[in-house]
């Protein structure tokens, strides 16, 4: 699969034709294997892989999605705010319903083109830590200097203290003296 000059595979490899399921009648079913590359999913969710293996299953109410896929999303240490990959392996199991009702989540529509994209940008989005770290002993950034902690000491003068804490110091500083 050759990769568009902006580096990365747009989301139409994500949508799949299962007209044929849905003519086969239930029971039926059939799976598919992902090994995509750098994907984008959607305007505000890049991928650097996409892998596994989706099953389409045809039921009574439509068409049932099950699969695990494992990717590897590109993000910022929440302490250093370093580039960082994390990975992540996601577990699918969505009905997608047809004919399309007015109150379901996902459907089918008559074309048979199953998008799963806006799916897998929920699933994703979901699994995502929030406040993701490089590493579990990140010393973070100095608060003074901006200085990534973690390449070594910066030559701030440790001493100042928050403004807001000044009365504290001073209060600490006074029940020493007695």
């Amino acid at each position: 699969m050759s990769e568009p000059a902006h580096g990365y595979v747009g989301p139409r490899v994500l949508r799949f034709q299962i007209g044929f399921l849905l003519a086969e009648g239930k029971g039926h079913s059939s799976e598919t294997t992902l090994d995509i590359p750098r994907l984008r999913v959607a305007d505000d969710l890049t991928l650097d892989y996409l892998r596994g293996t989706l099953r389409f299953s045809r039921t009574s109410r439509g068409i049932l999605v099950q699969g695990e896929l494992e990717t590897q999303v590109p993000a910022q240490c929440a302490r250093c705010l370093e580039d960082m990959p994390i990975r992540l392996t996601i577990p699918l199991e969505e009905m997608f319903v047809y004919p399309a009702e007015p109150d379901a989540e996902f459907s089918v529509p008559e074309t048979g083109i199953l998008d799963l994209a806006p799916l897998l940008r929920e699933e994703i989005i979901l699994q995502i830590p929030i406040g993701a770290l490089c590493r579990p002993d990140c010393a973070g950034l100095c608060p003074v200097c901006g200085k990534n902690l973690n390449l070594g000491p910066c030559d701030c003068d440790r001493d100042d203290v928050d403004p807001r804490l000044a009365a504290l110091r001073a209060l600490k500083e006074r029940l020493s003296e007695d």
